[in-house]
């Protein structure tokens, strides 16, 4: 790690170097700075909060320490362990887990508002933490949206940074008077300095709620001086006046929440909970437009599960593949020319249905990860589904056709996929390759988006422009348009955590399509030339027979056939030609991305996005010398 910025945390790495390893930081606050790090005897990573020695005195730092360790003794599903408290010469710090996901500030700020059911769920979890917490003295006296962290993976919610927690049976971390926590989300007990209890706690948990639901926070004043003396004298403006979409009674519970006696809003977590959970189901009783975020209740026949599994596997095990060319080449980079790494990878999974009728989707799902098969490749090969459950289902490997079709291609790929690591953070990657697929010269249209938020894991479905719609002027998609009859291309990115701010970006074509015609129009020559070449064989062969005998007849029959067999072949070949042409298309697409990052480091701007060329234009165009 380079020599931090911080002159008085510049000492740190040395004080720690014997136990932790500081790899980078991850965020700081009022109350110190964290770091991701590498615990060097238990070679894990650690999150590691270090509280600056220039803004605690010898006191403070000294009941740091003992709340943070009070902390470390609650063992919640839906809290952050703290695994140690503890100082090292002027340093005060305690380690955390790790959590892989974002804190629901960045899902809010990224994505926008939750919907109800999404914004639901999380407040419960994290108010069944906090009574458990509540229960045993402690008062988080800090809880806002970066405290909260949703894993990815799971999408379930933990509450962190309990590294300024109150215990009610311990001297408080503060000083007579003194305020601690932030501003925004601060009870109006705790903005006067008085005795806390876990009703504050569920106060800031009422702004949490306020602002996953609207976007926006109570009171959003200039300074932090009116904020807080609005939190104390002023109501906050009910929720639904900012977010009508809200059902009425989630709006009422999130406002009972912030009222200013804390007499008024709920006595614990769980009560809120328990409100929660009544709210959300009276507005579907209710038949309130209530936003549902998964399809985890649609229904899939026995048949369209097998193939959901069965693709789901073969799209972790190219995943698989590719991450091991790019590893082997990385080495290769890293030992020089002359190495050499070989070996493939490669990837199997039993994932046959079992006898059953149906199955809902987060059934599959889950059985899906079970046997070791990311959700993300479960969505891609549920995308590949037919909407309508009696449509026919896509042409298979385990078909007769499918068997048909890849004895006459070699290779029968259901899709293509290829990928490109992206040196920027999955925001700004994803702004960039909307701007980019949409321009000039792609000249792509969004159709759709399945699953959850892209920068989640969810997929964006792109529609090919037609030859007409480019004005004939560089069309960029020939071969998957009109070699594959690909109407559209699914885009996923993901976040790469060991790489700081890179992200890999994945299109799939799905070449299903053209695989009718393609197998008509290979099978008609491949099948018409031994045909023509057998009946010739024949005619030659009994030629042969009435001037020469049946000494030869066999060859000439045998080169007859060989003549259809290089006809077979030379479909094989062609078939390969156009996979790869089609991937160059794909290929270019995702550089175009690059290429407009680039633009933007040189010129501090986007590239402009170019309307389609008028009638006029192209005629102009195509008439210039």
């Amino acid at each position: 790690m380079p020599p931090l910025s911080d002159p008085a945390l510049a000492a740190l790495p040395a004080a720690l170097k014997d136990e932790f390893e500081l790899e980078r930081e991850l965020g700081r606050g009022g109350m110190g700075v964290v770091y991701l790090a590498r615990d060097i005897v238990l070679d894990r990573h650690v999150a590691l909060k270090v509280l600056p020695p220039d803004s605690a005195t010898s006191d403070v730092r000294a009941r740091f320490l003992r709340e943070a360790r009070t902390a470390a003794q609650l063992s919640h599903p839906h809290i952050v362990h703290i695994h140690r408290a503890d100082e090292r010469g002027e340093f005060a710090f305690f380690v955390m887990g790790l959590v892989d996901g974002e804190n629901l500030g960045q899902r809010v700020r990224d994505r926008g508002p939750l919907p109800p059911v999404d914004a639901v769920r999380h407040l419960r979890e994290v108010s069944w933490a906090l009574a458990y917490a509540h229960a045993r003295g402690v008062i988080h006296r800090d809880v806002k949206p970066e405290n909260i962290m949703i894993e990815r993976g799971t999408n379930r919610a933990l509450v962190t940074d309990f590294g300024i927690a109150h215990n009610e049976r311990s001297p408080s971390l503060s000083g007579e008077g003194q305020v601690v926590g932030t501003a925004h989300y601060m009870s109006p007990e705790q903005v006067q300095g008085t005795a806390l209890d876990g009703r504050s706690d569920l106060y800031a948990l009422g702004v949490v709620g306020y602002f996953l639901l609207s976007g926006r926070l109570p009171f959003e004043g200039e300074s932090m001086t009116a904020v807080l003396v609005a939190h104390v004298t002023r109501p906050a403006p009910q929720l639904r006046t900012v977010a009508p979409h809200v059902p009425r009674a989630l709006a009422d519970v999130i406002d009972r929440c912030l009222a200013k006696d804390p007499a008024e809003r709920f006595a614990t977590g769980e009560d809120l909970s328990e409100a929660l959970r009544r709210a959300m189901e009276g507005a579907v009783a209710a038949r309130e437009p209530v936003v549902v975020s998964d399809g985890g209740h649609r229904l899939l026949s026995e048949d369209q599960a097998g193939l959901v599994w069965r693709r789901a596997a073969q799209l972790q095990a190219e995943a698989a593949a590719r991450l091991e060319r790019e590893t082997r080449a990385h080495a290769t980079r890293a030992l020089g020319p002359g190495t050499r790494a070989d070996g493939e990878a490669s990837a199997s999974h039993d994932a046959s249905a079992p006898g059953t009728s149906t199955y809902r989707l987060q059934d599959v799902e889950s059985a899906a990860m079970e046997a070791g098969i990311s959700q993300r490749f479960v969505a891609l090969a549920l995308s590949e589904l037919p909407l309508d459950a009696n449509a026919p289902l896509p042409l298979d490997g385990t078909s007769l056709r499918g068997r048909m079709a890849q004895r006459l291609f070699g290779d029968l790929r259901p899709a293509l996929s290829v990928s490109r690591i992206i040196r920027s953070p999955a925001r700004e990657v994803l702004k960039l390759m909307g701007r980019t697929f949409q321009g000039t010269p792609f000249r792509m249209t969004l159709r759709d988006q399945i699953g959850p938020h892209p920068l989640d894991g969810g997929i964006i479905v792109f529609k090919l422009p037609d030859l007409d719609a480019s004005g004939g002027i560089g069309y960029q998609f020939m071969m998957l348009r009109y070699g594959f009859f690909t109407r559209e291309l699914r885009v996923t990115l993901r976040l790469l955590e060991h790489e700081r701010g890179a992200t890999e970006v994945t299109v799939f074509a799905d070449l299903r399509p053209g695989h009718g015609v393609n197998v008509w129009a290979y099978g008609l020559l491949s099948g018409g030339a031994t045909a023509a070449s057998g009946a010739l064989g024949a005619l030659i062969g009994v030629k042969a027979m009435a001037l020469a005998g049946a000494l030869l007849a066999a060859p000439v029959a045998i080169m007859a056939f060989a003549a259809g067999a290089l006809a077979l072949a030379g479909s094989r070949a062609s078939y390969r030609y156009s996979l790869k042409k089609a991937t160059v298309e794909l290929e270019e697409l995702l550089a175009a991305i690059d290429v407009s990052l680039r633009s933007r480091s040189i010129f501090d701007d986007d590239p402009p996005l170019l309307p389609p060329p008028t009638a006029s234009a192209r005629g102009d165009l195509l008439a210039a010398p």
